[in-house]
């Protein structure tokens, strides 16, 4: 109770406090690209003497399947890529293989939520990995459970309406991935992470491009006859190398729309296009045109 002047007052006030705040509809895409190239390359020789009553047989072998020269006949046909064989029975024997193995693979994330002014919104897709714990005294060891380890992607965006249609977005993004095992049972695996963190002022519905990432990865192995193995050119004919070369590219696309309709129509409207896409049935009637005679 109070006077009609203090009462209009604060009519105006309630009016003016007691508004729906607009909200803000984030969505990110995550893109993965990955290239792989492997190239592998061997040579085998098995050779067969005789010396006056001594027999001999000398052969570089790296598991590539030359055949056996006392046995006369060549291998059958396996494995992939490029194959040859030369045999001449009880005397010699060489194969060589050469195979190319090229992978090229895209993967996509895009993960939706909903979430008030200024305050934070969570994307997260991780992979968790457990690990042991053991404890050992002088007369027994026990292992029991040692935890869990994340790895994957990680993006927490906080948005801010700013004026004339702005929006200031502080977002922090994690990638992270296992590369490898363990060294030690009761260790976690070991892991490679990548972080982003920044401010940025956008307009309403434009999208951020964070990433562009790049993690590159080059092996090279060889075996190979000692000293034979080492000669320029013809060391080829007596070793097996492999050549790999690996790179995976991360990109975060971030795209942020703000909610303004008071009765919540632009989210209905972005509900029902997802729910279309997914197929998903809103539950509404379904009105069908009908003759009348």
């Amino acid at each position: 109770m109070a006077e009609s002047r203090v009462l209009e007052q604060l009519e105006a006030l309630i009016a003016e406090l007691d508004v729906r705040q607009p909200q803000v509809l984030v969505e990110a895409m995550v893109v993965t690209l990955t290239e792989s190239q492997t190239n592998t390359l061997g040579v085998e020789l098995q050779k067969l003497g005789v010396q006056g009553d001594v027999q001999y047989q000398l052969s570089s072998l790296f598991g590539l399947g030359s055949p056996n020269p006392s046995l006369g006949l060549p291998p059958e046909s396996s494995g992939s890529g490029f194959g040859g064989v030369v045999l001449d029975p009880g005397n010699f024997s060489a194969v060589v293989r050469a195979l190319t193995t090229v992978n090229d693979g895209r993967s996509f994330a895009m993960p939706k939520v909903l979430v008030d002014n200024n305050q934070v919104a969570s994307l997260d897709s991780v992979l968790q990995t457990p690990y042991a714990s053991t404890n050992a005294s002088n007369t027994v060891a026990t292992t029991s459970f040692g935890g869990t380890l994340d790895a994957g992607t990680q993006i927490q965006v906080t948005p801010q309406i700013a004026s004339g249609g702005q929006l200031v977005l502080d977002y922090s993004i994690s990638l992270s991935s296992f590369t490898g095992v363990p060294s030690d049972p009761a260790l976690p695996p070991p892991r490679q992470q990548n972080k982003l963190k920044s401010v940025a002022t956008v307009p309403d519905g434009f999208t951020v491009v964070v990433g562009g990432l790049e993690v590159a990865t080059d092996s090279k192995g060889r075996s190979s006859v000692p000293i034979l193995g080492e000669i320029p050119l013809l060391g080829a004919l007596f070793g097996s190398q492999t050549k790999s070369e690996t790179k995976t590219r991360f990109f975060v696309f971030l795209r942020c729309n703000v909610m303004r309709a008071s009765g919540f129509e632009d989210l209905k409207y972005a509900s029902q296009r997802d729910a279309a896409d997914a197929r998903v049935d809103d539950g509404l009637p379904k009105l069908k045109p009908r003759i009348m005679r």
